[in-house]
């Protein structure tokens, strides 16, 4: 088998197909076979380069899952970071907040207060004033009233002198339980008419009381009689059953 130099650089690199290969190039001249070994050459080169290539882009896949495991892992502690953080600082806002509320419930509860004494006090004293206002003209009132009522007992028979007919001089002031008895003609020195029991109301109502009531049946139902008593006998009556005793 020939020793040429090309064959010796495929020693060199190593080609295991080098003896099938001489075999195919046998016959070839030096140029023919020259060209063929630098084609085979190049493509062994071709084939090394892709397999390297091959060998890189695997490798260069492989650090891109390590890489997307490594950034999923990453994102999975930081969002365990996030949340921890979160959860800190939410209940760090809480406590804030807890504590906030409170000093500022408690400053407006202490100013709504305030607020509400000041405005209860205002009210009370305007409620005061007005309440005041109305006793004092209700007092009035009431003390108007039955000044006007005891005025107007005194000096009613002005005006039933003439409703009933009768002289001024014959009205008799009583008081209780009747107001007035007039004897209608007694001071125009007539036969008297009648005798005439006169009760006044100064009120809207003109309902009579019990004693009242009983004193207007007694007139009315005719129970009056009229009775001449002798003061002398009776004080001698009163003297006989001192002395029996």
């Amino acid at each position: 088998m020939s020793s040429h130099p090309l064959i010796g650089y495929y020693l060199f690199i190593g080609d295991f197909r080098l003896d099938h290969e001489i075999k195919n190039f046998q016959g070839l001249n030096i140029k023919e076979y020259f060209y063929a070994v630098s084609i085979h050459t190049l493509m062994n080169e071709i084939l090394a380069l892709g397999v390297v290539i091959l060998l890189l882009i695997i490798a260069l896949i492989i650090l891109v899952i390590l890489y997307q495991r490594q950034i999923s892992v990453f994102r999975i502690n930081l969002e365990k970071e996030r949340a921890v953080v979160n959860e800190k600082a939410l209940e760090t806002a809480n406590k804030i907040f807890e504590k906030w509320s409170q000093t500022t419930l408690e400053g407006m509860k202490g100013q709504i207060t305030e607020s509400v004494r000041k405005e209860f006090e205002a009210k009370l004293e305007g409620w005061k004033i007005q309440e005041e206002e109305k006793i004092r003209k209700d007092a009035v009132l009431k003390s108007v009233n039955t000044l006007l009522g005891k005025i107007g007992e005194e000096f009613s028979p002005v005006l039933l002198s003439g409703r009933f007919g009768i002289n001024l001089k014959d009205f008799r002031h009583l008081g209780t339980p009747v107001d007035y008895v007039a004897f209608r003609g007694l001071s125009d020195d007539k036969e008297i008419a009648e005798v005439i029991f006169l009760e006044i109301k100064s009120g809207k109502s003109s309902n009579l009381v019990g004693r009242e009531r009983k004193v207007r049946d007694a007139v009315d139902q005719g129970r009056v009689r009229y009775e001449v008593v002798n003061l002398s006998e009776i004080i001698n009556e009163a003297k006989d059953q001192l002395k029996l005793q």
